[in-house]
């Protein structure tokens, strides 16, 4: 397939709690898929979406959170689960502009030689509220909308494949 490159929302998306920012770190793991914070507000991650992301990683994905969130906060989490390193580039801000995450991410790929095809680009987000923004930064990007448009991660996968294979 070749590399492309995986922005991936985290709330909502990577687990089911919509806003980690509101929560109290630190956080405890209570089962393999669920986390707590101080004061017992559970995170629980989204079946399949690990497996997705290390999907994506075996067949050449680049792939970087993109989530406006408390970065103490995501990183924490992130942590707890032990997933901070399923990704390359942690695209974490406290402000709404997550197409300067993606511009980031593709000028730091392009200063170490990593010229990624725009077409290769995907966003995978449970909001389109970024959208307008990110399109007019990387119109090429494909736009995913989990749980809207994408019902599940094995069509996802799905809609990758055919993207990079031209089908």
């Amino acid at each position: 397939m070749g590399t492309w490159l995986l922005f991936f929302d985290i709330d909502g998306v990577l687990w089911d709690h919509l806003d980690v920012s509101s929560t109290e770190p630190p956080f405890k793991r209570i089962s393999e898929d669920t986390i707590v914070d101080s004061e017992g507000e559970r995170l629980t991650l989204k079946k399949g979406a690990v497996s997705f992301i290390k999907w994506a990683r075996s067949v050449g994905a680049i792939v970087s959170s993109c989530s406006w969130n408390d970065p103490h906060h995501a990183i924490a989490a992130l942590k707890a689960f032990g997933l901070e390193k399923l990704f390359d580039f942690q695209g974490i801000r406290s402000d709404p502009y997550k197409h300067l995450i993606i511009l980031s991410v593709l000028d730091r790929l392009e200063s170490v030689g990593v010229p990624v095809q725009r077409d290769r680009i995907f966003y995978m987000d449970d909001r389109n509220i970024h959208l307008k923004d990110i399109k007019e930064s990387v119109p090429e990007i494909t736009f995913l909308h989990m749980w809207k448009d994408v019902r599940s991660f094995d069509s996802a996968k799905m809609i990758i494949q055919n993207k990079l294979n031209g089908t």
